[in-house]
């Protein structure tokens, strides 16, 4: 490194002797110490020099170690990088291969368990299946015994047949089976003697009347007024069937059992009109039946009865009227019974008994006669008919009386004086069983 110093004096002033003594004596000190100067500088510039060069050396001896140590350290960091980064591979590694084993363990164990599952709905599966086939075996087991069952008429007195010797079957609603095959719901009563009664019929009358002679509602008589044919069968001798029994206290009624049983008795209930189905034995104020087997001289029923023996339709008069059967009462009596009779019908008619047709003097032909018969006095007594008798022939001679309650109501409608009946009697619906 070189120094260079520089000198400049600049003397602005008036020379005198004395200042040229002074100023030479200056020149000569500054000329001294400027060599002072230089020889220093000289001196310093040798050494800066001798000074650089050494570091210059030094340098390029620490360069030389630096340079040759270098590549070592490199070389050790990178090998100590690479260990270290094969030590976190084999790290991650060995992690990754415990997650992919507990991954592995898992699956395993959710696939068991799905083939497990998967077996235990198969056999469950299997199993239904087995059910399935046994209900099905049971099933058509079942329909060959009730087919069986039902080669011949399933009754009210089957059902009862069929229970427990310690048993009484509760009276009520039964699906039967006539011997057509038709399925129908009717009422059975199960009596405490042993005795089976199916419900066949209801006759019961809506609207009394100028206007409700024959008309809609008199369905055993005729619902065609005066259109209609007078030699026509009558539901009391034809296959027809109507209402329900559900209802049969409000509205006629007629069950394939009437005319399809094979039956001995009659027994006849009086209900009021609108009773419930459940309650019918707990309200009928009478109940009573014939006991000996009368059905069984007519073919069993009553539709063979008239339909073969006695036909209900008009031109046969006295004394070709339709057999009686005497009847018991299971509740109340023919006293109280007539009780709700005009006094002038009381005389005519013979209590205690079921007639099956009545005719009157003008030929006309009533079907039932509940709980009496009328008198055989004389010809003229079988007029009294339509003022007791149930179910006129279609289009009566005197249209008065033409019904199913035939002229119940010729001195007032329920007033219960003359030939009239009372409110109670007219507005009773007549229940028929058959035993």
């Amino acid at each position: 490194m070189a120094s260079y110093i520089y000198v400049t004096v600049a003397i602005m002033f008036v020379i005198t002797p004395f200042h040229v003594n002074s100023l030479a004596f200056e020149i000569q000190k500054v000329t001294s110490e400027s060599n002072n100067v230089t020889s220093t500088g000289t001196n310093m510039t040798s050494s800066w020099g001798n000074m650089t060069s050494s570091m210059i050396n030094e340098t390029e001896k620490n360069c030389t170690i630096i340079v040759q140590e270098r590549p070592k350290a490199v070389e050790v960091k990178l090998t100590e990088l690479a260990n270290k980064t094969e030590e976190n591979f084999i790290n991650v590694q060995e992690g990754l291969a415990d997650v992919l084993d507990q991954v592995l363990t898992n699956f395993t164990e959710s696939v068991n368990r799905v083939y497990a599952d998967n077996n235990h709905l198969l056999e469950r599966l299997n199993d239904l299946e087995a059910n399935f086939n046994e209900v099905k075996a049971e099933k058509v087991a079942t329909e060959q015994t009730l087919q069986d069952i039902y080669t011949d008429e399933l009754s009210c007195e089957y059902i009862r047949d069929n229970v427990s010797a310690a048993m009484t079957p509760k009276s009520g609603l039964y699906w039967l089976r006539d011997k057509y095959g038709r399925r129908y719901v009717t009422y059975c009563d199960f009596d405490a003697e042993g005795r089976s009664w199916t419900l066949v019929a209801s006759v019961h009358e809506n609207k009394m009347g100028i206007d409700g002679r024959c008309n809609a509602g008199d369905k055993w008589s005729s619902e065609l007024g005066k259109d209609a044919d007078p030699n026509a069968d009558t539901a009391w001798s034809d296959l027809s069937t109507f209402g329900d029994v559900t209802t049969a206290t409000s509205g006629d009624y007629k069950s394939p059992g009437y005319f399809s049983a094979n039956a001995k008795n009659v027994m006849i209930w009086h209900v009021k009109e609108n009773t419930p189905v459940e309650e019918l034995k707990e309200k009928a104020y009478l109940r009573y039946r014939t006991t000996n087997n009368v059905l069984q001289t007519y073919g069993g029923n009553m539709y063979t009865l008239y339909k073969d023996h006695y036909p209900h339709k008009p031109g046969t008069h006295y004394p070709n009227h339709g057999p009686s059967a005497p009847v018991t009462y299971d509740k109340g009596s023919w006293a109280e019974h007539s009780y709700h009779l005009g006094n002038h019908i009381k005389r005519y008619v013979t209590g205690a008994q079921i007639q099956f047709r009545a005719v009157t003097h003008s030929k006309d032909s009533f079907a039932l006669c509940p709980g009496g018969a009328i008198t055989k006095s004389s010809s003229t007594a079988y007029d009294y008919a339509q003022y007791f008798c149930l179910g006129s022939n279609p289009k009566t001679k005197d249209s008065r009386y033409c019904g199913d309650f035939g002229w119940w109501d010729r001195d007032g409608y329920g007033k219960g004086i003359g030939y009239s009946a009372d409110q109670t009697l007219v507005k009773t619906a007549f229940l028929i069983f058959y035993d």
